[in-house]
Order: structure tokens, then C-alpha cells, then sequence
């Protein structure tokens, strides 16, 4: 029989790195969590998905697809990869594809850092870039946020040390929306040493183009030492269903090296179809993004009347400090079947970020916070 002190000992098949993550959880809650006989509307403010379909294109691109589900995918992307370098001017060869930015997180992890690493990471961000660091054994060094709740240029630049393999910044950054400026990515593209991969993820990039973001492929294309930048179709065009992130890499031997660790088959013949058709209705990608920047505005002038301190974002959500702890304030909208997200940061207990959605999303989520705020002391 095992000893008590067998159940609290890590299996020995299990990455001490893997052993000391915390326990995954039950995942993200969605409306089905709600369902019911004539149940009331959810409101899914939570995982900054679109709130429009994706463009018709789209829809029938998947139902065409479809027809040959019995078939592999094209494990390079090569029809969607020419279409993204026409518009990028990256090199389709450059170009590579994965399930989501998280798959390409793990891949540019998985290439670049070993035990005892650092990767320099924006704090708080999005959360796979610390647990993917440190599956691989690597550290996360933390850079706080500027001011403005963008990445801290001067800041990133500074916690690189002889250990730091891997560098990410993130534009416009979750959970906050700050925008980097043409200047701090310069001074990052120019201060990260050229043995050093830099990644920045623009996985908000078309909703930061709007709001007058700079051009991040035209200031790396000025750096000599390796890079990328990460985009999805998963947010923008309202295509987070089907999984499909893109890496630009900077140079071949980045693509390859990418290529290298990536699963072989990790964007799937409808992903690659959907994408396809979606990039081919511009028209339908402008009126998304404006009617989102516009329903952004109103959701943050809103916040701003029940007295919060809102942050300044160029995304499709926006972040608010409130006077009481987070936890308490998702519990109370869960209840009215409203869901949001906290922070996800130790350092930061009290502010929320909600996903920017529909007239009546912004207009529920508005009337809760005001009756959760007159309650408090």
C-alpha cells in the first residue's frame, strides 16, 4: 500500500515546471451554464469575443469546407499565407500558422527558452505568456505596465539581463487596452539584443490600427536581430470559433525554427477557409470594428459616470477599478447573468475588464455596476 506522503509527492512522469502550475479549473462558463426553459439572455462579456458574426463570406467558406472533412488541411496555409503577404508584405514562406495565439505562444516558448531561462514579460497581460515560460522551466521576469496601462518600453528593455532569451510585449495589452506608441516600440525593437527573440502579439491589432496604433512591421523591419508578431482572426473577425492565430516572422530561419516545434496539422481546413473569405470582405471587417469602437466609447463614458476610473483602451474591452474586490463584483453579475472578467493579477484586486458587446450588453452591464455601487459603504 503507498504511503500517505505518496499522494503529495509529484508523479515522477510529470515536469516538476508542469507539477507546480496551478490546477487548470473547470474553464471558462458560458451560456449553456444558463440554459434553460425560456431562460433570459446571457450576456458574455468575459472572453473579448465579437459580438457580430463573422462576414457571410465566412460562414458559407466553412459550409463549403465542410464537404471534405475527410481530407487533411494544407499544413502550411499556402493559399491564406499568399493572401497575408499581399497585404502585409511579409514573405508568405515567413508566414506561420497555429491554433490560436496560445498554440504559437507554447511554439515560440518551446523554441527559444530552456531551464533556468528568462523571458521578459509585460505585467499583468495575457496570462500564457508566464505559464507557457514556465512549463518550459524558464523564468517570467515581470515589467509593470506604464501608466497609460500600455507595455513600459523603457521598463522591458531594462529587466533584460544575460539569461533573457525571449521577450514579449503586447499592443493594445489585456486586460488593460493601452496602446504602445511608434516611439516605445522603436525603443524596444532597438534595445532587445540581437541573440534575443522578440515577439509582440497584435492580437487586438485591427481595433489598435483604428484607434491610430502604429505600424509594428514597419519598425521591426528596421531590427537586425530575430522577431515576430502574432495576429488572430479570433477577435476582429469573429472567428474565435474556429481557432486560427498567424505568426509574421521577421526572417526564414524564425519561420523554420517556428515550424520546427508546431503542431503539424494545427490549423484546420475550415479555420484556413473561414479566414480566407473573411479577409476578402474588408467592407464587413471596417463596419465590425467601427461599430465596436463606438459601443467601446459609450461602455467607457458609462463607466465613467458611476464615478470609476476607467482605462484608455484601443481594443474591443475596457478595464475599470472598482471600490470593492473584483471577485465580489463578477459574483454579482453572475447572478443577473452577466459575465465579466477580473484581472487575473495579484497585484490587482479590484479592476474588472469587460468585453465591449451589443447596445443592450453595455446598457445591462451599466444599470448592474450602478446597483452593485449604491450598496457599498
Amino acid at each position: 500500500m503507498a504511503s500517505d506522503d505518496a499522494t503529495t509527492m509529484p508523479p515522477a512522469w510529470v515536469r516538476p515546471s508542469v507539477e507546480a502550475l496551478p490546477r487548470h479549473g473547470a474553464g471558462s462558463p458560458s451560456a449553456a451554464d444558463f440554459a434553460g426553459p425560456n431562460a433570459p439572455k446571457v450576456h458574455l462579456l468575459h472572453l473579448n469575443e465579437s459580438p457580430y458574426p463573422p462576414s457571410p463570406r465566412a460562414i458559407a467558406a466553412v459550409q463549403a469546407a465542410a464537404a471534405n472533412l475527410n481530407r487533411y488541411p494544407d499544413s502550411q496555409g499556402k493559399a491564406l499565407g499568399a493572401a497575408l503577404s499581399l497585404r502585409t508584405g511579409v514573405p508568405a514562406a515567413h508566414i506561420v500558422f497555429g491554433c490560436g495565439s496560445d498554440e504559437l505562444i507554447h511554439d515560440f516558448c518551446t523554441l527559444a527558452l530552456s531551464t533556468g531561462d528568462h523571458a521578459v514579460v509585460p505585467a499583468p497581460t495575457f496570462p500564457s505568456f508566464a505559464t507557457e515560460t514556465r512549463i518550459q522551466g524558464a523564468k517570467p521576469i515581470r515589467v509593470k505596465l506604464d501608466a497609460r496601462g500600455a507595455n513600459d518600453a523603457e521598463g522591458i528593455v531594462a529587466a533584460i539581463t544575460d539569461k533573457t532569451r525571449l521577450v514579449f510585449c503586447c499592443t493594445p495589452n489585456p486586460p488593460t487596452g493601452g496602446l504602445m506608441s511608434a516611439e516605445d516600440l522603436e525603443r524596444v525593437a532597438a534595445g532587445v539584443p540581437d541573440q534575443v527573440l522578440l515577439v509582440i502579439d497584435e492580437a487586438y491589432y485591427e481595433f489598435g490600427r483604428q484607434a491610430g496604433g502604429p505600424d509594428a512591421l514597419a519598425i521591426l523591419r528596421r531590427r537586425r536581430g530575430p522577431w515576430a508578431v502574432m495576429r488572430t482572426f479570433s477577435k476582429a473577425y469573429g472567428l474565435a470559433g474556429v481557432r486560427l492565430g498567424y505568426a509574421l516572422c521577421g526572417s526564414e530561419d524564425v519561420a523554420e525554427a517556428l515550424r520546427k516545434v508546431k503542431l503539424h496539422f494545427g490549423a484546420t481546413a475550415p479555420a484556413q477557409a473561414a479566414a480566407l473569405a473573411a479577409l476578402e470582405d474588408d467592407a464587413y471587417l471596417e463596419k465590425v470594428v467601427a461599430a465596436v469602437a463606438g459601443e467601446r466609447q459609450r461602455l467607457s463614458d458609462g463607466l465613467a459616470n458611476l464615478g470609476l476610473e476607467v482605462y484608455p483602451s484601443a481594443a474591443n474591452f475596457i478595464s475599470a477599478k472598482m471600490p470593492m474586490p473584483a471577485a465580489k463584483v463578477l459574483e454579482e453579475l453572475r447572478r443577473r447573468r452577466i459575465l465579466i472578467r477580473d484581472w487575473r493579477d495579484p497585484e490587482h484586486l479590484n479592476e474588472i475588464r469587460i468585453t465591449v458587446g451589443l447596445v443592450e450588453d453595455t446598457d445591462a452591464v451599466l444599470l448592474a455596476l450602478r446597483d452593485i455601487l449604491a450598496k457599498v459603504d
